[in-house]
């Protein structure tokens, strides 16, 4: 292969890449802007990607009208013969990484290295080149002097902490923006359940996106429902509301107006799709259920070094995009200790230890008592960056309103047999609530 031959493909890739970007941009921005980088274009295409990529940060749509409005009439045409150059978005990953082989192959080139035939051949001058090669993460720098006036500024302001909606762990798990949150637990614990109550609450204010991967949006609503309007979810599920459940639906009805929650039905997606959509849909806080569901990028892997790399990607996302990113994952089943199966630690994250490592911090929540089916739920912190780990809180669980409180009721202090360890349907309102809302 010549040089000219080699940048005439270097640049159908380039083209192919950008107007893919122009046609279609919701559905390969994600997949383009983790693949490629701003040197592997030479030119204009360089200018053009710079600003969508810039673009795409803040949120702002994408097409050949919004570039040109920020980039100027002077780009107009060359805009729309790259669209006109471009075939299909659907071959945009293939453009992609085209565009990334064919800018390290020139990039051998221009350091005198022979021209090779192929990428496969360029790879073998990977230790003449490690550095081109090789990966290329973002790197962030700071001067000292910079990071002290940095300093100046964020402690003038409040601290930006996320809230949970429970005094108990507002208090002692503190989360900031941008952080890889887990919650852990075994199958039927109710992580489900208690993430959206987390979510429900922290969409008071903030902008908050449930990714679903395993559960219908449909069925993330009916337990909202039962949630906020205070209906049985029994009777939810087997459509037969009565007259006051109607009646209590159209009183809580405008709750569900006032929240800034999306529910995305989030099958099959990897972590590449999840960043775009977030970054679209400019969300603050995320929320996935659950982790290992989460399509990888490499299926010949095998489940624990998916599940690493997925691990690994998630917290890269948070860091870079400043969201919040809470992912549910499953416990591997503890073992037991005589008649009692022993309480879960982050050993427990299933499939990778990566998880641990990764996450700044980590809620593990599961069954007091595993065979009891009213038994007291417990939260505990296993990891807290922030603070102390350990911690454990006790939850009573409203299964026919999907509602989790903090119990009064301790296991080593339990009330009178008379009484029951709380209602299923007259909990009373925690100090600080929304006296609109039940959680």
């Amino acid at each position: 292969m010549t040089e000219l031959e080699l940048k005439d493909q270097y640049l159908d890739a380039q083209r192919g890449t950008i107007g893919s970007l122009l046609i279609d941009a919701p559905a390969v921005a994600g997949i383009i802007f983790h693949k490629t980088r701003e040197d592997d274009y030479i030119g204009a295409l360089r200018n053009v990607y710079r600003v969508c990529r810039e673009m795409y940060l803040e949120g702002k749509p994408i097409d050949a009208i919004t570039v040109r409005h920020q980039m100027g009439p002077e780009y107009t045409q060359f805009l729309y013969e790259l669209m006109q150059y471009t075939p299909t978005a659907a071959n945009a990953e293939i453009y992609a990484d085209l565009t990334v082989e064919r800018a390290k192959m020139s990039k051998l080139a221009e350091l005198g290295l022979p021209v090779c035939v192929n990428y496969d051949e360029a790879k073998e001058l990977l230790s003449k080149a490690n550095r081109i090669m090789g990966d290329r993460p973002s790197v962030r720098v700071m001067t000292a002097e910079e990071g002290l006036h940095d300093f100046y500024d964020r402690q003038s302001e409040p601290a930006k902490l996320i809230p949970w909606g429970l005094p108990k762990i507002d208090s002692t798990f503190r989360t900031e923006f941008g952080d890889f949150i887990v919650l852990g637990g075994y199958p039927s614990a109710g992580k489900t359940a208690f993430s959206l109550q987390l979510a429900w609450e922290q969409a008071k204010d903030l902008r908050v996106g449930y990714f679903s991967l395993e559960t219908k949006p449909e069925k993330i609503i009916d337990r909202t429902v039962a949630a906020v309007c205070g209906v049985d979810f029994g009777r939810i599920k087997s459509h037969s509301l009565t007259q006051e459940d109607w009646s209590e639906c159209a009183i809580k009805s405008t709750a569900f107006t006032k929240r800034k929650l999306e529910i995305i039905q989030a099958g099959g997606m990897s972590v590449v799709d999840i960043q775009s959509l977030a970054l679209s849909g400019r969300y603050e806080i995320i929320y996935i259920d659950y982790l290992q569901l989460i399509a990888p990028q490499d299926r010949r892997r095998s489940d624990v070094e998916q599940v690493t790399q997925i691990s690994k990607d998630l917290h890269t996302m948070a860091q870079t995009t400043g969201i919040t990113v809470c992912a549910l994952s499953q416990l591997s089943r503890p073992p037991k200790s005589g008649d009692q199966e022993k309480s879960p630690g982050l050993h427990s994250l299933r499939q990778s230890g990566q998880i641990e490592q990764d996450a700044d911090g980590v809620m593990l929540l599961y069954k007091d008592e595993p065979k009891n089916p009213r038994s007291l739920r417990v939260l505990k912190i296993a990891k807290n960056k922030e603070g102390e780990a350990g911690g454990i809180t006790y939850l009573a669980f409203d299964g026919a309103h999907q509602r989790f409180k903090e119990s009064l009721t301790q296991p080593n202090n339990p009330k009178p047999k008379t009484e029951p360890e709380y209602q299923q349907t007259t909990f009373e309102e925690l100090p600080g609530s929304d006296s609109e809302l039940p959680f």
